[in-house]
């Protein structure tokens, strides 16, 4: 028997060692080599460019970078920048060198017969080189030529020029990235941009568009202008020229007054007049299905807008709500009422709150859809209850709950501070005046930040108050790591005693 054991012993460590031994073998097969190079080259496509060619260094993909397609240069890969703000902030020339040396030398050793996408994101600053140029005693004519066709505006040309020269499809241009919007010296687009047959996408950001340049892209679809200087002409000549156009969104935009087109194939518009806009601007876009607006809404003017189907509301940062501005909120959602889907952010259901405390209703609608995107706090509740008050259609209810505990420092002290509202269960002291409880609503669904209290109880009241409701679902976001699983526990146990007043209604918890 001890012989037995023994031989048995060196068996297994025999057969250990053999299984160790496949094991490494398994490991160190280089299973990527035997991919085709199509899809090792479409796989690096899909990486920053600076990412795809740090691939260099492994062997399965050697110098297989020079043939992506998709080049993506981002500025902000060689610096951080997620604690910049308007009171701190510093132009870092060094960094700009080097993302200028990295686009270079991926250029001169690009092989690829073709781009689909060419992206530059970074911030271009005339002002900088302004301050070089000072010493040379030029007059301002010849400085903004000098810097218009050399130094780093002409080498910025000939990247573009390179990507177009590649038939590129979708070409994105921002020469802001992270730093702030002057009104001073901008980039000047080249002309040649303007007239592409292949262009599918165009984005362009804080850079000067000629007025007199030709607008031909035939086959554009969807275009994107962002902190641009732009007339009524030029945007005129955007759309007559690109005759395909399908999505078209013009933010922080200055020296607009209409934003007018009815061209059957434009379905979605963005607008969001800037600071620097002091006129309003009237959109007027009969066959438009979409509609985005945000940013200093109370400069806009909507007019013929009877295909709309769904639109989004927000406002900028810096609103305030003012009580003799509340009658532009008023007018932009009355232009909205027909819609089937509204998307209300933040600042509008704080709007929403103050009418509901001066008994002022929202304008009657036929919304069919309500997407929120706010925080939950007590502020907000009275918003809430004052659209769905109003919304008689409504079939199905989104709420997006993003972080956060009060409304802004500014909000506060400019008019939160004259109202009251109860710190119990807001939804107790409801009536029963909510007829799309009562009649419609079916659907609701809430993400985010869940378990915070006035969810809780906004979820509750909907289970007990929506006669008609079939389906409640709750999720806290693939993303959402602040929950623990106990935390999850007790909130679903919570909810799953809740009374429905439908005895359809479902509760169903997803991720």
């Amino acid at each position: 028997m001890e012989q037995r054991s023994d031989s048995d012993g060196e068996y297994g460590i025999s057969r250990r060692n053999k299984a160790k031994g496949i094991e490494q073998n398994e490991q160190e097969v280089d299973r990527i080599k035997d991919l085709p190079d199509s899809i090792l080259i479409h796989i690096l496509s899909l990486l920053p460019a600076r990412d795809a060619v740090r691939t260099l260094i492994i062997p399965s993909f050697g110098r297989l970078w020079t043939l992506i397609y998709n080049l993506d240069f981002d500025w902000c890969l060689y610096h951080d920048c997620s604690s910049n703000s308007s009171w701190q902030y510093s132009y870092d020339e060094s960094t700009l060198s080097r993302f200028a040396e990295f686009v270079r030398r991926v250029l001169a050793l690009h092989q690829g017969p073709r781009i689909c996408k060419f992206r530059l994101h970074f911030e271009f600053s005339i002002d900088h080189q302004l301050d070089e140029l000072m010493s040379l005693e030029l007059e301002p004519e010849e400085q903004e030529i000098l810097i218009r066709t050399g130094g780093l505006a002409g080498e910025v040309n000939r990247w573009i020029e390179f990507a177009m020269s590649r038939n590129v499809e979708v070409l994105e241009l921002d020469f802001l990235a992270c730093g702030f919007p002057t009104a001073g010296y901008k980039y000047e687009l080249p002309s040649f941009v303007l007239q592409s047959n292949f262009l599918t996408e165009l984005k362009l950001v804080s850079c000067k568009v000629s007025s007199s340049a030709d607008i031909v892209m035939k086959k554009l679809k969807v275009l994107y202008l962002k902190d641009i200087a732009l007339n009524d002409d030029s945007i005129k000549k955007f759309v007559d020229g690109c005759p395909v156009l399908e999505s078209l969104t013009v933010l922080d935009c200055y020296g607009l007054c209409e934003l007018s087109c009815a061209s059957q194939n434009l379905r979605s518009v963005a607008v969001a007049p800037g600071i620097l806009e002091e006129s309003r601007v009237k959109v007027a876009c009969p066959n438009i299905k979409s509609l985005s607006i945000s940013g200093w809404i109370e400069r806009l003017e909507l007019e013929s807008l009877s295909s709309l189907r769904d639109a989004s509301v927000d406002f900028c940062d810096y609103f305030l709500c003012v009580p003799d501005e509340y009658s532009e909120v008023r007018k932009i959602l009355e232009e909205l009422h027909q819609v089937r889907v509204l998307t209300m952010h933040h600042h509008p259901i704080l709007v929403l709150t103050v009418w509901e405390l001066m008994n002022l209703p929202c304008p009657s609608n036929n919304w069919q859809r309500l997407i929120l995107r706010t925080m939950l706090t007590k502020w907000h509740l009275p918003g809430i209850a004052n659209v769905l008050r109003s919304s008689p259609s409504l079939e199905v209810l989104d709420i997006h709950i993003i972080p956060g505990e009060v409304p802004s420092i500014a909000a506060q002290k400019a008019w939160l501070h004259l109202y009251k509202i109860c710190e119990g269960n807001y939804w107790d002291l409801q009536d029963c005046s909510f007829g799309c409880l009562v009649n419609c609503l079916r659907i609701v669904r809430v993400s985010g930040d869940i378990t915070q209290d006035h969810v809780i109880q906004l979820v509750e009241f909907l289970l007990h108050e929506a006669l008609v409701l079939r389906k409640l679902v709750i999720s806290a976001g693939p993303d959402d790591s602040s929950i623990s699983v106990e935390e999850l526990k007790e909130f679903f146990n919570k909810l799953l005693s809740f009374p429905r007043g439908s005895p359809q209604a479902v509760v169903v918890f997803s991720n």
